[in-house]
């Protein structure tokens, strides 16, 4: 019998359908949403309890049941069929976004500085509204009775900061004080409400999974955790992660964004695959523009590539119906991926990898808000899709892909994250706030022979927004903060003559016990001085300064490479080449040693938990279809136990691939690869697993 750990494809049909017309949801049947999910081969189905507007799916007793179903209980039906088809049934219901019932209460919305208690179409509730509370408690509670295997709540997030009369009554008996209105990350008093925040979303969070748990203590509960990359105003943090059983989110941000957030969520997992969600359409607004068959393809690969499960979303029309075409694509792409996903659940396996990036929910913050008030903050753009220039996430992401470019596998650490074994590198993307514990690991990760690449501020500021004016980690950084901070436009001046430049500026720091790498190089002139300068159009290198851009520092048995600028922000040749070089040469890759494989190619390598075994996975996600195919790829690698490795095989046709040794490494011949294929390896079962 199929289970949740067995469960690596999926889909969800958004119906956020309104009852403004009457022939809305009149075409909408149990039989024909079973029969379309059977056609994308999925493992799971989710299904909607309630929408966006506040109108439910099944005769409920909190809430209004659509009036286009005719007093039919469409979740329940739907959901006994799924079951019959051996599809596993889940149930999506949504908390904060239920338009109609804030619109009906307003004692429970969200209020923001300007007055504003609602978006567009949207309308938000607070969750430290007790009567909403109970109420959505109530509603999970009726939709968890139904014979379902896990739940999706999703928007479990801030939709802006509130001010409302339930957060300023909690604020002030938590602390006697006010709401603070302006935006300062150097202020301890900001950051503990902002702190408040996060503890207040995730005690809302736990609230709705106990409720869940209260009925059937074994469901699977999943919220919304995409959002986790956006940043500090929507407020989560890694408390909230541990209410999920799932780490689940729909993302709408390219390949770049995908190939670093699948880790990150794998990061949070416990004991249920992560799950990647992301449109069928070209975002969320477009309700007809299907991308592309190998758009597709790849998004899903990448995920399982990364050991997670992937998730298409698709719309239902107005009426109810389904697009029949694009089902009969879905089912072409259903069965490609079929193997790759019974694969998986075979193995159960995990990244494997000796470098990782450091996640941090706690400095996902945003300095160049200092001193602006919350109604200068409030973006009014919807919250899933607005560009948001999170430096930490942005500059990760550059990371990522210049780890990609120099061949690194790697993975994923978090804030939360207290065991590092295996890991051999860790990079800190101007990680700004650590707390005590955390910096007493990544000192004795350091201290015992590990490698750390810190960049910017990082370890500037414990959890509260208090800081010495230092680092933290000053001795293993080997660097002092002078409290001084670069030109906007810079340079780090390498031995070779090479000036690599960013134009943000960066903590200007000196020497105590680190060896200097390069100096820090500004313009003759001020970047904002309109009246003084070297060349009209761009701010070309002027003098080198007695500060330090780049050093490296023994510290114990380990070792410290200090970045002062955040040029890994920058997706450029220049930049990315500058990384890929300096992961080149201070923290070669243990695993893979040599690949031919373009850029549009990420290899990945899981390892399996059911038997002793890995899978070698590359997956070509490019920008343009049709894909070009990658011809004669040539891999050489290591892996544990694989010594006696003398062949592979190619998990999309079970056909066996020559593996051959030399030195202690394996080099493997793909003579094609089209957009994804997996080899799996079986190794020596005295390996530790």
């Amino acid at each position: 019998m199929k289970e949740m750990n067995d469960n690596y494809g999926s889909f969800l049909v958004d119906s956020h359908i309104t009852q403004h017309d009457e022939a809305h949801l009149s075409k909408l049947t149990a039989d024909s949403f079973v029969s379309a999910m059977k056609r994308t081969g999925s493992d799971s189905a989710i299904v909607y309890s309630a929408c966006h507007n506040g109108n439910y799916y099944y005769p409920e007793r909190t809430g209004r049941l659509h009036k286009g179903l005719k007093g039919r209980d469409h979740f329940g039906e739907t959901v006994a069929l799924l079951r019959k088809e051996g599809i596993l049934p889940r149930a999506y219901c949504t908390v904060v976004y239920q338009r109609e019932i804030a619109r009906s209460n307003p004692q429970w919305r969200v209020l923001q500085v300007d007055g504003t208690q609602s978006y567009r179409r949207s309308w938000h509730l607070c969750p430290n509204a007790k009567g909403y509370v109970e109420y959505a408690c109530n509603h999970l509670k009726e939709v968890c009775a139904y014979d379902i295997e896990a739940i999706f709540i999703d928007m479990t997030f801030w939709p802006g900061v509130c001010v409302c009369a339930n957060c300023r009554e909690k604020y002030h008996l938590e602390t006697g004080g006010e709401i603070p209105t302006v935006v300062d990350w150097n202020d301890p008093k900001w950051v503990r409400y902002h702190r408040a925040r996060e503890r207040w979303l995730a005690d809302f969070a736990h609230a709705l999974t106990d409720a869940c748990k209260s009925v059937k203590p074994d469901i699977a509960v999943g919220h919304q955790f995409g959002v986790v990359l956006l940043g500090w105003m929507y407020g989560q943090s890694h408390r909230l992660s541990t209410a999920n059983d799932i780490p689940s989110g729909d993302f709408y941000g390219g390949r770049h964004q995908h190939r670093l957030g699948a880790k990150v969520l794998a990061a949070y997992e416990k004991k249920l695959p992560f799950e990647w969600m992301t449109s069928r359409c070209v975002n969320l607004w477009d309700h007809t523009s299907t991308k592309s068959d190998e758009e597709m393809v790849a998004s899903c690969a990448s995920t399982l590539a990364n050991g997670g499960t992937y998730l298409l979303i698709d719309a239902i029309n107005p009426d109810g119906s389904l697009e029949p075409k694009f089902y009969d694509r879905m089912e072409t792409i259903g069965q490609l991926l079929e193997p790759f996903r019974k694969k998986l659940a075979e193995l159960r396996p995990k990244l494997f990898a000796d470098t990782a990036i450091y996640f941090s929910t706690n400095a996902n913050i945003r300095r160049d808000h200092n001193g602006q008030t919350l109604r200068e903050v409030m973006n009014p753009a919807n919250n899933m899709l607005a560009v948001n220039d999170l430096k930490p996430v942005q500059e990760a992401m550059g990371a990522a892909m210049a780890l990609n470019r120099a061949r690194m596998p790697y993975r994923v650490v978090t804030d939360g994250t207290t065991d590092f074994s295996g890991l051999k590198t860790i990079i800190m993307n101007d990680i700004s706030v650590l707390t005590a514990p955390e910096v007493d690991r990544l000192r004795k990760f350091v201290a015992d022979g590990g490698t750390l690449i810190a960049t910017g501020l990082t370890s500037y500021q414990d959890i509260d927004g208090n800081t010495t004016g230092d680092f933290a980690m000053k001795d293993v950084f080997g660097v002092s903060f002078t409290g001084k901070f670069s030109r906007q436009w810079n340079y780090v001046a390498m031995p070779a003559g090479e000036f690599i430049s960013n134009d943000a500026a960066g903590p200007l720091v000196k020497a105590t016990t680190a060896k200097r790498i390069a100096p820090v190089n500004e313009p003759l002139f001020d970047y904002m001085d309109l009246d003084h300068f070297a060349s009209y159009h761009s701010n070309p290198p002027g003098r080198n300064t007695d500060f330090d851009a780049l050093t490296i520092n023994q510290f114990g048995r380990g070792k410290c490479l200090y970045l002062f600028s955040s040029l890994m922000i920058k997706h450029n040749h220049a930049q990315q080449t500058f990384a890929a070089d300096l992961f080149r040469q201070h923290v070669p890759s243990q695993i893979v040693h040599e690949c031919n494989a373009p850029q549009s190619v990420e290899v990945t390598i899981l390892k399996g938990t059911r038997k002793p075994a890995f899978l070698l996975c590359f997956v070509n996600y490019q920008d343009e279809a049709p894909t070009i195919p990658v011809h004669d790829l040539t891999i050489t690698f290591s892996l544990p136990g694989s010594a006696s490795v003398k062949s592979g095989t190619l998990v999309s046709n079970n056909q066996k691939i020559e593996i051959t040794s030399q030195n202690g490494k394996l080099t493997l011949k793909l003579p094609r690869l089209d957009v994804v294929e997996m080899v799996q390896i079986d190794v020596a079962s005295d390996q530790p697993q």
